[in-house]
């Protein structure tokens, strides 16, 4: 019920939807310990589509006088609101979209879109999510009305308008609320210091819910206080009805995200419990009893669910092992929709309120992980506070879309700009280790060994040049360029001074790593022999380096790109007379290179299994 408040629904849709949807998933998940229903994500996001397009707020029925609480005009059929009805609609149609693409992501074997959801994205986009839940709630704890915003930032603009209307609190829901959240946060602290002695976690919730019922009903918070409650709650199912399928071109997008995020939070708390408790699960079959669970109760005024962490830990603690459990829930549920429903008319609403943020406090102590994130890496720890504040600024669904964007274009950065690593042979082994980072490791005499910590593609090809030219102190190209400058200076010399007698020169030619000489000397030159000094007077060769090999045990794949890269500096090297040997290929990388006839100019001999084997050959 507190869930259905969030999205922004009267509490007896909470009920509803607890009902359809366990039922369904009990009887096609894989799981055996995750509970599915109203969650507190999932129900912000229906708030965000339930408000834009119907911001009107949900009056209360008089049952005595026929009319709304507090006056007004709005027409009742049967007990409800023409706004309810609308409401209700919008969530409908948001609900059976998200079941049609988790079935349909299903069917096609899509559950590998939760891979690009990485720990930090997730755990940032949940803290942000209840953060905005905390902000939507705190209106109903102070007992004040501010107009929700829907313009960018909603968050920042929610809270400006609370703190306009902190003057207004209502005093009597304000004691409610600090009485609520004490009883609620001790009965929290008290589970969980004691959780290995208790078998059973207090139910700190049902107890405060009872006490709350008492209170108001015969304290008469509502006639005496003006204290909002939950109001009336029908009895019995409700009829099928069709959802609003005049907005669904409208709200693809949020559907979308819907389905995705609930997929993300369902699956990631399924894998957990099924590597806690040795089982496996399928994340297809997951998929499509996601969108049964959604898109059958859209025709019974439900709105989106997934798995939630407290019901789950919950079922834990009490024992529950299969989906029965869920079966009983269900019972219960049932049983509070036909008989029990009036029971809870006199509930404050902020009772609800505190239950739900008090609930979230698991999810903001995340923020706790922000700082050893950032020791561990700076990058995931950038993807945590932009993820965060995109939640904050622009909301849920484009939030999270942005982190995921933002997270993806991380991972372009990394390959695009990876770690390059000379390696060196610890001695008596033959294992080969970076030179920088390993004082044992040394490097071979003439050979140079150069690790690229990424695949070879045509996004870093000028990266892994550059990097690679560094790493051996020249550009074979510049070296040939110069080459042939001093041939054609050597021709002209010796068609000036036929039959001349040249004295020996050489000019070296620095960098930073070797020594390489242009080696222009001979005893005479005539006539005769001029056509052949032209290519053998001058030869560039280098005087300590004489074998590059590259490590490509990171190449998980090469593009065409990356194979003409290979084979322009296999030409280039080959021409100065260095040798370059490529190791550690796989199988599949070894194929790519074939079919770009790599091999044909390299050689078969210019590939080994081993750095060690390479070695030994060079």
């Amino acid at each position: 019920m507190a869930f259905s408040l969030l999205a922004g629904l009267p509490p007896v849709y909470g009920l509803y939807t607890s009902f359809y949807t366990v039922l369904l998933y009990t009887f096609m998940g894989t799981s055996r310990h995750i509970s599915v229903g109203t969650f507190a994500v999932t129900s912000l996001l229906t708030q965000t589509v339930v408000v834009r397009f119907v911001p009107e707020s949900i009056p209360v029925l008089n049952e005595t006088t026929g009319m709304a609480i507090g006056g007004g005009n709005e027409t009742f059929v049967g007990g409800i609101s023409e706004i309810e009805i609308r409401k209700v609609g919008v969530a409908s149609a948001l609900m059976f979209l998200m079941g049609i693409f988790q079935f349909v992501f299903g069917i096609f074997r899509f559950g590998f879109i939760t891979n690009y959801l990485s720990a930090p994205l997730i755990q940032a986009f949940t803290t942000g999510a209840a953060l905005q839940v905390v902000t939507s709630q705190t209106p109903s704890i102070l007992g004040i009305k501010i107009t929700s915003a829907t313009a960018i930032p909603v968050f920042f603009r929610n809270w400006i308008e609370i703190f306009k209307q902190l003057p207004n609190t209502h005093i009597p829901t304000l004691i409610i609320s600090i009485v609520c959240i004490i009883v609620l946060v001790a009965g929290r602290e008290i589970n969980l210091r004691f959780k290995d002695k208790m078998k059973i976690p207090i139910p700190t919730e049902v107890i405060v819910v009872i006490i709350a019922i008492i209170a108001s009903t015969f304290g008469l918070f509502q006639e005496n206080f003006n204290v909002s409650v939950v109001g009336p709650i029908p009895r019995g199912l409700p009829a099928p009805v069709l959802p609003d399928f005049s907005i669904l071109g409208s709200i693809i997008g949020d559907a979308f995200a819907v389905a995705v995020v609930g997929f993300a939070i369902s699956i990631s708390l399924a894998k957990m419990y099924a590597q806690k408790y040795g089982y496996q699960i399928d994340s297809n079959q997951e998929l499509i009893a996601y969108g049964v669970s959604n898109f059958v109760p859209s025709f019974f005024q439900s709105f989106p669910n997934a798995a939630a962490l407290a019901r789950c830990v919950i079922q834990e603690n009490t024992g529950g092992n299969t989906q029965i459990v869920g079966l009983i829930s269900v019972i219960i549920v049932l049983i509070t929709i036909l008989v029990l429903g009036p029971v809870f008319q006199p509930l404050p609403r902020a009772v609800l309120g505190c239950i739900i943020v008090v609930g979230l406090v698991g999810i903001l102590q995340q923020l706790s992980l922000l700082k050893p994130t950032f020791k561990t890496s700076k990058i995931d720890c950038l993807v945590w506070v932009v993820t965060l504040l995109s939640v904050l600024l622009l909301g849920v669904d484009i939030g999270l879309l942005a982190g995921v964007v933002f997270s993806m274009l991380t991972i372009i950065f990394r390959t695009q700009r990876p770690r390059c690593e000379v390696l060196g042979n610890i001695a008596g082994t033959d294992v080969y280790r970076n030179c920088k980072g390993y004082a044992s490791a040394q490097p071979h005499h003439g050979i140079v060994i150069f690790k690229f910590h990424s695949v070879l593609y045509y996004a870093n090809r000028d990266y892994f040049r550059e990097k690679l030219f560094t790493a051996i102190g020249f550009d074979p190209d510049i070296l040939n360029h110069e080459r042939k400058k001093e041939a054609e200076r050597s021709a002209a010399q010796s068609s000036d001074s036929s039959c001349c007698f040249i004295m020996p020169v050489k000019k070296p030619l620095k960098s930073p790593n070797i020594d390489i000489e242009l080696d222009c000397s001979r005893s005479s030159v005539t006539p005769n022999e001029q056509e052949s000094n032209i290519t053998a007077v001058h030869s560039v060769r280098p005087k300590l380096f004489h074998t590059l090999i590259i490590d490509c045990s990171s190449f998980s794949f090469i593009d065409l790109v990356g194979i003409k890269t290979l084979h322009s500096l296999c030409k280039s090297f080959s021409e100065v007379d260095v040798d370059m040997l490529l190791v550690n290929l796989s199988n599949h990388v070894k194929e790519s290179l074939i079919a770009g006839s790599y091999f044909d100019l390299a050689g078969e001999n210019s590939e080994f299994p081993t750095i060690h084997d390479a070695v030994l050959h060079a």
